[in-house]
């Protein structure tokens, strides 16, 4: 995941696809503790020498669920407890993403659908966006390049 460091998100994408995507495939519904893709059948489910040795519930292979709401989006705090907070996109040729973050305030909800963005900011927060400073709750949607209302 060091791509998205590196400033490479298209690359970052793909990779996502293929090793997270890969789990979906074999039918995962949460994190997998580790996954390769030419592990075939109950190979899949082997670690640590045991047959059903893997967790396929493990939180260190949740990487993109925050990678690509902070990296995708640019959804990041710039004040302690996300009393204040950022959203500066960089899609890599995506057309719809759509990621809600939690707060102590409530959820940060950024979708982007075509042209389209919307941006929910909890109350008791600040959103820095498009050079402009919004303070919630409100919700902020933008057409094309126009300015937000």
């Amino acid at each position: 995941m060091h791509d998205f460091v590196d400033g490479e998100t298209k690359e970052s994408i793909c990779h996502i696809r293929s090793y997270w995507g890969g789990m979906l495939e074999k039918g995962a519904t949460t994190f997998w503790e580790a996954y390769n893709h030419d592990e075939k059948d109950d190979e899949a489910y082997a670690f640590y020498g045991r047959p059903f040795g893997k967790s396929l519930c493990h939180a260190w292979g949740s990487g993109p669920a925050m990678l690509l709401p902070s990296n995708l989006l640019g959804i990041r705090p710039t004040a302690d407890g996300w009393k204040e907070f950022t959203v500066a996109c960089d899609l890599a040729g995506l057309e719809s993403v759509c990621a809600s973050v939690p707060t102590p305030y409530g959820n940060i909800c950024v979708e982007i659908d075509g042209n389209k963005v919307n941006i929910h900011v909890p109350g008791g927060t600040t959103l820095d966006y498009c050079q402009r400073r919004w303070i919630g709750p409100m919700t902020i949607s933008q057409l094309d390049d126009n300015d937000p209302s």
